[in-house]
């Protein structure tokens, strides 16, 4: 009997070129690997309905893929439509890390259901919403308003000023884990979580062997990942952080069907 592997994917940086789609080759790719009767998983720090989105436009819907959100803080079966795994920030917890970005100078915000909850419509909010177009709520007195606990918090510095290291010293908290998404944003989720924790919890939920899952990415949110899969690669277009702790890198990049090969070569 075939063995079902599962291949997480990172999105921008990875699975998606530089206009933010994927190519034709690596698309090809996929349906052989789906069509094989591999699964595959979309692993992103974005938030689960930018990924669905994401999924939707790729026309990735056929593949019943799972969405793995926040930086694995959520996962999610598009077949089943739930959530297999959720894990928030406490409430406390907001307020803390929202005191400290503002006490430094530097825009957080945060999510629910439904977007974005901002302080504000500022440079930041605008930046990161060229890729992330989803609704925007102001909070003026953010995060004051926000009920929910929510499973992430982004900050950001588009001056990449130094701020965003002097935030990660700053935040104490055994129960977060604070990690760079690129040289402008600083992740901030429960320590639990992490797309290296979704890649063991996923495969053992679905009953896959840690020798049948995949996993590429380009940048430090990807690196647990890369290790915990059974095999990791790296993206040559990446942060070189990341090359050490991957079992391949790409030979060509994220706009040059860099993934196509590797996909075809582990079907």
């Amino acid at each position: 009997m075939m063995r079902t592997k599962i291949f997480f994917f990172d999105l921008d940086g990875t699975l998606l070129n530089t206009e933010k789609q994927i190519t034709p080759d690596t698309y090809a790719a996929l349906l052989e690997w789906h069509d094989a009767g591999n699964l595959i998983a979309i692993s992103s720090g974005r938030p689960l309905i930018s990924i669905l989105q994401v999924i939707k436009e790729q026309k990735l819907e056929g593949f019943d893929p799972f969405a793995v959100a926040f930086n694995g803080s959520q996962i999610y079966s598009c077949r089943e439509k739930r959530d297999i795994i959720r894990k928030n920030i406490s409430l406390d917890e907001v307020w803390e890390v929202s005191r400290t970005a503002k006490s430094i100078g530097l825009h957080c915000h945060s999510y629910d259901s439904e977007g974005i909850l901002t302080p504000a419509i500022n440079e930041e909010i605008k930046y990161y919403t060229r890729v992330v177009k989803l609704p925007i709520r102001v909070l003026p007195q953010f995060p004051e308003g926000l009920i929910d606990p929510p499973c992430k918090m982004l900050c950001i510095d588009l001056t990449e000023s130094g701020k965003l290291d002097e935030m990660i010293s700053l935040i104490k908290r055994d129960s977060l884990t604070t990690i760079r998404s690129n040289p402008r944003y600083l992740e901030v989720f429960n320590s639990t979580a992490g797309k290296g924790a979704a890649v063991r919890e996923l495969a053992d939920h679905l009953g896959i062997d840690i020798t049948g899952t995949f996993a590429a990415g380009d940048e430090e949110n990807d690196m647990s990942m890369i290790e915990a899969a059974g095999c990791g690669v790296a993206m040559c277009n990446g942060n070189p952080l990341i090359f050490d702790k991957a079992d391949v890198v790409t030979d060509r990049d994220n706009d040059h069907d860099g993934l196509a090969d590797i996909i075809r070569r582990n079907i």
